[in-house]
């Protein structure tokens, strides 16, 4: 599977590399890739992450993922979690509201001047609101694709990479894993109470878990070199770790 490697400007991230423990979900509240790599690239807070996944499955490298940028925003925590974690962005609008017989996506809310009408099949909906909404944005099957392929091969490449997590839990907040370190697959509703990217839609939790049972089935021992990758989705890696909470 090809990579786009579309690098923000230099700058508009840290070059720093430390560690790589854990893999953190995220969803753009955007509708194309190109829309929030725009947006990243134009703003100087250094926001952003070092992958992104396209509503067609294609997959942008926004910079070196052994690199950092911010996109979690935990206070008090020294840019632990933003330094030792590698970050995917899922091209996905978010939550929705339906108005006048429509799925409406306003990127400027509060402000009603500008909307996206989003199609009725492109849209879940809860049973009961989640996060104070009741319709959300798919994740679409090529992303979630791209999403297990992505993971192995970020396990691939970083060894210390863990993934043996809990996924049902991931999508609630959990202030151990910011006290605590605790290295893992999370979201970012995981360690903000007030986030809700990306939600959890059951065929990304169905997604996540296969990818896991697929890691799990190869040790340390047997990982190959990233040169040797093939672009099959289906050559996938794991390192098996202890579970034990890391300190800084």
């Amino acid at each position: 599977m090809d990579i786009i490697k579309k690098h923000l400007t230099n700058g508009q991230y840290l070059t720093t590399q430390d560690e790589k423990l854990s893999q953190f979900l995220h969803h753009t509240v955007g509708t194309s890739a190109m829309s929030a790599w725009r947006w990243w690239n134009a703003t100087p807070d250094r926001v952003g992450t070092a992958q992104m996944i396209d509503r067609d499955g294609s997959i942008w490298e926004c910079f070196n993922p052994s690199m950092w940028a911010f996109h979690l925003g935990i206070k008090g925590d020294d840019n632990w979690q933003e330094k030792h974690s590698i970050n995917i962005e899922l091209v996905s609008a978010g939550p929705l509201r339906y108005e006048d017989k429509e799925f409406r996506f306003y990127p400027l809310w509060p402000n009603k001047t500008r909307y996206t009408v989003i199609k009725e099949e492109e849209v879940y909906a809860f049973t009961k609101p989640w996060k104070g909404f009741e319709f959300w944005h798919k994740y679409t099957d090529d992303q979630l694709e791209s999403l297990k392929w992505l993971i192995g091969k970020n396990v691939l490449t970083f060894p210390s990479l863990v993934v043996s997590n809990d996924i049902d839990k991931i999508f609630e907040y959990d202030p151990s894993v910011i006290e605590d370190h605790t290295p893992g697959l999370y979201t970012h509703g995981t360690v903000r109470k007030d986030k809700s990217d990306p939600f959890p839609y059951p065929p990304l939790i169905e997604a996540l878990k296969e990818v896991q049972e697929e890691l799990k089935q190869v040790t340390k021992a047997s990982r190959i070199p990233e040169a040797t990758v093939s672009t099959d989705k289906a050559k996938k890696v794991v390192t098996k770790k202890t579970g034990k909470s890391r300190k800084n």
